[in-house]
């Protein structure tokens, strides 16, 4: 293939079967990119030259008649083309025009289709993109076919409004546009004039970007380069995969936040950083590149660190990974209550080096790590910003080296230290209690309670988990503002009790509505009594004997026991 300016329709020619190499990222394209591939479409004069881009490619091997084009730069941009140019020529099709040497151009030569995505992707990228098929939200197993599907079906709508001669001008537009293509001979030459912007599509991430300068510094500094980018690509290739299955069970993980979990846990150290900003991992680790690429002297240990880096890197994505398929147990309660980011360095070493049966020292250590976040975040209040804390908690993931009874020991003093269990018991029967903590937390505390109710007293019953019923809320038994004024409510009445904890429970947020205002009477006989919660069902054995009465014996009552199970249930010292 020559280097230089072509038409697209050049570009595909037909003998030409264009790869999607491993090491790059899954499609990644939103609604944003696809609006502005139609916008240049849309604004692009009729007979003037439209510039596709530059596509950087690589020279494979043959496959019968066929030549194999890797994609180095430019694969998200002839992905969008290909989905594009099937939808386009199925329309001008339906009209009654001949596309058949069209689509065999873009879409499909004989029984090749013109383009594969990476492997994981690329069954569904047929059956479901390039062709048609049944039930396809059900064949959807990653979020990059998820993309796929959304960047189709957008482009269906649009195309569905055009009239025949729009339809065609598109056409012309797309046999007409010019694109600038480099073929390399191999990954030293990619290497070397890959560019890390594009002028369109998705801005590279910062995962793409550290990949590019990894592979651009071990170009220069080793003595055989291309069994490193070979090395190098492949680890990046098992990154993106562990990545796109990581996100399909943790919502919100980014891959920014995954590289600086790993700059934290392996290549940071708290003591001598000093007030380091750790936002700024990528060019902390930059920085230490470059200084060891300065001279020829230091050549081999900037080509022995890029190796271990991205060793290491490679092995992190797939413990989030694996980290991502286990939520169960103490790892799922600690996802629960959503303070997560200062332990995702531990969760880190503690997987890594955790080689006993089912992980169970693994299991310990999230076991602290949930109680830190409820005791200590939660309702002691110490603020997710506080340094101290964390960098105690970062300081530990950057010392441990297996040893888990150190570990598990270092965890229980930040417990002691900043939630103590006089300081613990104080904030769980403070009269305030209610409006001091946080709804996600009042919840998780009572829906604990509610599964100790299940498995000590109602031996019977199943364990309901966290979202099992959408919409938990917390009940004042004796309402905030109630109907009437008790005469047993002695004075000071409201500021002592109302917001004890003694005095809320679980509930679902349309029951709550429904009671209203009520008395405790009414409420119990027409919701508590048959109540699917058991810590609502269990109220009565707390009242007056003689009148069923809720009063302040009956909140203190059972302040008393949901203080002591969570006494019990959030101790540290016993782990």
């Amino acid at each position: 293939m020559e280097n230089g300016q072509k038409a697209i329709s050049d570009l595909f020619e037909s003998r030409r079967i264009f790869n999607i190499p491993k090491y790059q990222r899954a499609y990644a394209w939103e609604t944003k990119q696809l609006r502005d591939f139609i916008s240049d479409l849309d604004n692009q004069a009729l007979g003037k030259d439209y510039f596709f881009g530059t596509i950087l490619l690589q020279i494979g091997d043959s496959e019968g008649y066929f030549k194999i084009i890797n994609i180095v730069d430019g694969q998200q941009r002839l992905t969008t083309l290909t989905i594009f140019m099937r939808l386009l020529l199925d329309k001008l099709d339906s009209f009654g025009d001949d596309v058949s040497i069209l689509r065999e151009t873009y879409v499909q030569y004989r029984n090749e289709y013109k383009l594969r995505v990476l492997e994981y992707d690329q069954p569904f990228f047929c059956k479901c993109i390039l062709e048609d098929c049944e039930d396809t939200e059900s064949l959807i197993e990653t979020p990059s076919q998820r993309r796929l599907l959304d960047a189709k079906d957008f482009f269906i709508k649009d195309l569905e409004k055009r009239t025949l001669e729009k339809l065609r001008e598109i056409r012309e537009k797309i046999e007409k546009a010019k694109v600038l293509t480099y073929a390399v001979i191999n990954n030293a030459e990619a290497t070397l004039i890959f560019e890390t912007t594009n002028d369109r599509g998705k801005p590279l991430t910062s995962l793409e970007k550290i990949k590019s300068f990894l592979m651009y510094k071990v170009y220069l500094a080793a003595n055989d380069p291309e069994s490193y980018l070979r090395t190098i690509q492949n680890r990046f290739g098992e990154i993106y995969r562990d990545y796109e299955e990581t996100i399909q069970n943790i919502t919100g993980i980014s891959e920014d936040f995954i590289l600086r979990q790993h700059y934290i846990a392996f290549e940071a150290n708290v003591k001598t950083d000093g007030q380091k900003d750790y936002s700024r991992h990528l060019s902390l680790i930059k920085e230490r590149i470059n200084s060891l690429t300065a001279s020829p002297a230091t050549f081999a240990d900037a080509t022995k660190f890029i190796d271990e880096y991205s060793c290491q890197l490679s092995k992190t994505f797939a413990i989030f990974n694996q980290v991502s398929q286990n939520l169960r147990g103490n790892l799922l309660n600690l996802f629960h209550l959503k303070k997560t980011a200062h332990f995702w360095p531990l969760l880190i070493v503690s997987w890594k080096h955790d080689n006993s049966q089912e992980h169970s020292n693994f299991g310990r250590v999230t076991k602290l790590m949930e109680i830190i976040s409820f005791r200590v975040y939660g309702i002691r209040k110490r603020k997710l910003t506080n340094t101290t804390i964390s960098k105690r908690l970062h300081e530990l993931a950057q010392n441990f080296q297996g040893d888990f009874e150190v570990l598990i020991s270092g965890l229980k003093d930040i417990v002691g230290e900043f939630c103590s269990d006089r300081e613990f018991q104080e904030r769980l029967i403070s009269p305030d209690f209610y409006e001091a903590i946080s709804e996600n937390d009042l919840n998780y505390l009572f829906w604990q309670y509610e599964n100790y109710l299940r498995q000590t007293e109602y031996l019977q019953d199943e364990l309901i988990g966290f979202r099992q019923y959408q919409g938990l809320s917390i009940e004042h038994i004796i309402p905030q503002v109630p109907r009437q004024i008790h005469p047993w409510m002695p004075e000071g009445f409201w500021g002592n009790y109302i917001h004890s904890i003694g005095n809320l429970t679980l509930d679902l947020s349309w029951e709550n509505s429904a009671k209203s205002n009520s008395n405790f009477d009414y409420k119990y006989n027409y919701f508590y009594k048959n109540s699917k919660f058991r810590c609502q069902q269990e109220l009565i054995t707390f009242t007056n004997s003689d009148s069923s009465e809720w009063d302040q014996t009956s909140i203190t009552k059972r302040q008393t026991k949901i203080v002591n199970f969570a006494m019990m249930y959030w101790n540290y010292q016993s782990r």
